[in-house]
């Protein structure tokens, strides 16, 4: 028996001096209410990461998540109780010194703009390096995601998938919209203040549904960074819709930012955003379709589809584990260009050493400041959280 533990340990030893392997794991406390709901959820991330000799890498996580909700509003269900398994993270990855990379896997993609898709999907991505700039390509799947994380709401049946509830006996409503992206882009810089990034996606819809849509993007990123305390962002996209019968229809959205370091005795800055999606006008001009239904507020629901949103936000280090932020967001319908109304949110965020952090956000939405839903009541939130890494 003790030979054995001795040829373990020399095993393991000669391994991992080879081969650079790590485990670790992520443990949540989440708690969230507001005027009609209260929710907990407790969850554990595992990790394991591997790093070979030779530009090899891999990465795979889990979520198990547990959420119990309890709700105020009387025609819901007093109670729920939901245990929650997610494959995150699963990648493959091979980078060489020439610049190039493969990935491949469930991995993180985001477009260039950000509001048109971000998440995880299934896939694979190429990069390499040439003298114009970066070039990737990449093809992704959601199709064996987690609806609730997807978030790929694009027609009527995604919604009413989306709603379904699933158990362990309903397996199939757990997964999300089942779609098809595929990317070109190039990252190029200009001069030593500035970088223009342009892509290319296709989102193909691949359910059965009889109200399927197919959407095509072309977006393009302008950053330019005069100085170390000025950063502005520009970027449009133009998006062509094909619905079920093959009939087009053009969409639109545009995004301007800019970010001040503040020129004060605090490590603070002041940022200034406008987001516009075109809404729905006729047969020829629709609302915008993101192929992520991300919401642009943390109370507000409404995503960036037929949405005018206005952000400032001021972000302050008040001691050195400590930060603070403030934002102000107001929203306008672009279909009818009537006003949902604003957002007002407060956090703070909390790590006093790298493996501990807590987070307290409150805020309220205002109807009553815009037209739309003027006679509504104000609806507040209020959000906690505390991680532990290890």
């Amino acid at each position: 028996m003790k030979k054995l533990i001795i040829l373990l340990c020399i095993f393991n030893f000669s391994v991992f001096s080879v081969f650079s392997a790590d485990i670790g794991g992520f443990l949540d406390q989440k708690i969230e209410g507001d005027n009609n709901l209260f929710t907990y959820a407790p969850s554990f991330t595992p990790w394991f990461s591997w790093n070979g000799s030779n530009g090899s890498s891999f990465y795979l996580s889990a979520l198990l998540s547990l959420k119990l909700s309890v709700h105020s509003d009387e025609a819901a269900h007093d109670s729920s109780f939901e245990f929650i398994p997610e494959l995150m993270r699963f990648a493959y990855k091979y980078q060489n010194t020439n610049g190039i990379s493969i990935e491949a896997g469930r991995i993180a993609y985001n477009d260039v703009l950000g509001f048109i898709t971000s998440g995880l999907f299934d896939g694979f991505r190429f990069k390499m390096s040439t003298v114009i700039g970066v070039v990737s390509a990449g093809a992704y799947y959601s199709g064996f995601l987690y609806k609730e994380t997807a978030k790929i709401i694009m027609t009527n049946s995604d919604i009413t998938n989306y709603a379904l509830p699933w158990d362990f006996n309903s397996f199939g409503a757990y997964f999300a919209s089942r779609r098809l992206l595929v990317s070109l882009r190039l990252d190029i810089p200009l001069l030593r203040a500035s970088n223009l990034s342009v892509e290319a996606l296709g989102q193909f819809d691949l359910n059965s549904n009889d109200d399927k849509i197919h959407s095509q993007y072309c977006a393009l990123n302008f950053d330019y960074i005069p100085t170390k305390r000025i950063k502005f962002t520009a970027g449009a996209v133009f998006e062509m819709i094909q619905n079920e019968d093959g009939v087009f229809s053009g969409a639109f959205a545009a995004l301007a930012h800019l970010k001040l370091n503040l020129p004060t005795a605090f490590n603070d800055q002041l940022g200034v955003k406008i987001l516009y999606t075109s809404g729905s006008i006729n047969d020829v001009w629709k609302a915008f379709s993101p192929v992520n239904s991300i919401p642009q507020g943390m109370i507000f629901t409404g995503t960036a589809s037929g949405l005018m949103a206005a952000v400032l936000d001021y972000q302050i280090r008040i001691i050195k584990p400590l930060y603070a932020d403030i934002a102000f967001n107001y929203y306008v319908n672009t279909s009818q260009w009537d006003t949902y109304g604003g957002e007002l949110w407060v956090s703070a965020n909390w790590q006093p050493f790298g493996d501990f952090c807590t987070a307290l956000g409150v805020g309220a939405f205002f109807p009553g400041m815009g037209n739309r839903y003027e006679d509504s009541d104000v609806q507040w939130k209020i959000k906690a959280n505390i991680t532990f890494s290890f």
